[in-house]
């Protein structure tokens, strides 16, 4: 068997875009030194391209940050730099843009680029990852010093935010506008506290705060510390979203990449922090968004109050009179409590236990066929947990076994997920029907389907989901063992049980469907409801495999078809996002 499906994704319109699944791809950073990886000897000062990886799926995304300080668009190009990593680009790639900063700095003659100039530079890296076939994202400096745009206001006018959104809507690739972003949290989120901003994300440390600055530093709004740059990480994920969902200016090729590169998003999990004060009016870090092991940093600047401990919200102690303290993110949302003296005392606050990915339910379900053999219930457990999915796609429909189709449950050629995949019959009129159900509605659904066949033409289908039928094209993939998605925007959907009908047009019928995504929650086979609506009483950690009954080394499926059996002794590959398969 193949390693585990690399679960990329890619953009399409109405009828669908094919795109071949590959193995993990590149994020080249280039920026400045708001960007760069610096050495533990100066922590907390770090840039956001020194962290951008914790909020990828590192099975998928590899981010390489080849930023460094003091260089502007111009000097990074005259010094090599680019053309080392376009060297280093391989086709489909992604190479992450951020200047401005050191460009727009009059003062310095041997980085400054003209404002007239510095359009034509940022294009220089656009047609580079082009030549490559990589992927550019233009990323607008972030917010130094609380302007609502730093680079449109002084002496020299030079809005260097306004020149990089030129440049992608010209070339119709993301934009992802930190600048404006962090703007919005640093005088909207943060407005009430200004000290918050400077002390707590810039590079501004108190004598004995940091053992790197034993001294202190005020580096004034220009560098950042870790939580800064941590934010500033998450901000670049949201501003990718973003485009996704609202960017009408993207071509189609940048946005097939932008939704595979989304796609590989980790999960980011709620980290709250307070106090055991009612009337607590010293620093405290406020509410992050981090996914699990990215390091989080817990700090507290009294203002009169005695600092104890800190605790998470099970009371237990983490630390005690340590006014920081740094640890990696858990795998859940999380509540820390600062505790000072003379405060209430903790009382324990409920929590979900920490995620394992795709936790099972209780086991499947089996009944008797009318021949007295015992046939396996066509879901898996795996995916009739209310963990099953991706964060792009949370609700996966396994194909395998449909209640009534043409054609033949199968598990023999490599690189599926779940039992296997479902062969329609070589007619233009043969169907795989699968009953649904969708406790939410919506207007504008995404869904997605994996398929493979090989050939030279397409082998279209009719797709029915709910009440609306979708012409969908089914290009090729080349080979029965490789496997690529197609996708249908735009989709209607209840809150009710409907069917989805997958419907040959070809004489060679359909290709061989792996299996079917939804981008939106709690849609899932109809024979899931019992088994999801158990999970709600128990626990993750008391939920155990059950093996599914065999018969003769056969599964006799619902259809009464034997199908290649699946070891007794199943083994749980994980694939992204917490979504795990049974092979």
């Amino acid at each position: 068997m193949k390693s585990v499906l690399k679960f990329f994704i890619a953009a399409a319109v109405f009828a669908g875009i094919a795109v071949s699944d590959t193995t993990s791809v590149s994020v080249y950073v280039i920026g400045d030194s708001t960007v760069q990886t610096y050495k533990d000897n100066v922590y907390p000062q770090t840039g956001w391209g020194q962290v951008l990886g914790y909020f990828f799926d590192a099975s998928k995304v590899k981010v390489l940050n080849y930023a460094i300080g003091g260089r502007s668009s111009r000097t990074f190009i005259e010094e090599g730099r680019l053309d080392e990593v376009k060297g280093k680009l391989q086709k489909g790639d992604y190479l992450f843009v951020q200047f401005g900063h050191n460009d727009r700095d009059y003062s310095k003659a041997a980085r400054y680029v003209e404002p007239s100039q510095f359009s034509g530079y940022i294009q220089k890296y656009v047609d580079a990852g082009k030549a490559k076939g990589a992927n550019v994202v233009l990323v607008s400096p972030m917010n130094l010093n609380g302007s609502r745009n730093v680079f449109s206001t002084g002496s020299n006018n030079y809005d260097a935010r306004g020149m990089m959104q030129t440049v992608a809507k010209n070339n119709k690739i993301p934009f992802a506008d930190l600048n404006m972003k962090s703007y919005n949290t640093y005088n909207t989120t943060y407005k009430s506290m200004p000290d918050y901003v400077t002390r707590y994300l810039y590079k501004k440390l108190e004598k004995g705060e940091y053992p790197n600055f034993p001294d202190g530093v005020n580096d004034g709004t220009t560098h950042f510390q870790e939580m800064g740059s941590m934010g500033h990480a998450q901000m670049i994920c949201e501003e990718l979203e973003d485009n996704l969902k609202s960017n009408t200016n993207l071509s189609a090729d940048a946005k097939a990449a932008l939704t595979t590169l989304v796609a590989s998003i980790k999960k980011r999990y709620t980290i709250k922090v307070k106090t055991n004060l009612s009337n607590y009016n010293g620093l405290i870090t406020q509410t992050q968004y981090f996914p699990a092991g990215s390091p989080m940093t817990l700090r507290v600047t009294p203002n009169g109050q005695t600092f104890e401990k800190w605790v998470d919200d099970d009371c237990k102690e983490l630390s005690k009179n340590m006014i920081y303290y740094g640890f990696k993110t858990k795998a859940r949302d999380i509540t820390y409590t600062a505790m000072f003296k003379g405060g209430a005392a903790c009382t324990p606050i409920s929590h979900n236990s920490e995620d394992v990915g795709g936790s099972s339910s209780s086991g499947p379900e089996s009944s008797s066929s009318s021949g007295g053999e015992e046939v396996v219930k066509d879901l898996e457990e795996d995916l009739c947990s209310l963990h099953a999915g991706t964060d792009a796609w949370p609700s996966v429909i396994e194909t395998f076994e449909p209640e009534i189709a043409d054609g033949f449950s199968e598990a023999n050629h490599d690189g599926f997920t779940g039992k296997g995949f479902f062969n329609l019959d070589n007619s233009a009129y043969s169907k795989a029907t699968y009953l649904v159900t969708s406790d939410q509605s919506a207007e504008h659904a995404r869904v997605m389907i994996r398929y493979a066949f090989a050939g030279s033409t397409n082998r279209d289908m009719k797709i029915t989901v709910d009440n609306g039928v979708y012409d969908v094209a089914f290009p090729p993939t080349g080979s029965w063992d490789k496997w690529d998605t197609v996708y249908i925007d735009d989709v209607w959907v209840d809150a009710l049980d409907f069917k989805v009908i997958l419907q040959s047009t070809t004489a060679d019928g359909g290709p061989n469907v792996d299996m079917i995504a939804f981008d939106m929650k709690d849609v899932y086979r109809t024979g899931c409801k019992s088994a999801r609506q158990k999970q709600g009483s128990v626990s993750i950690a008391s939920k155990k495999i059950i093996s599914a009954p065999r018969k003769n080394n056969f599964t006799v499926n619902a259809l009464g078809r034997k199908v290649q059996n699946v070891n007794d002794r199943a083994d749980l590959r994980k694939l992204p996002k917490g979504y795990y398969f049974r092979y």
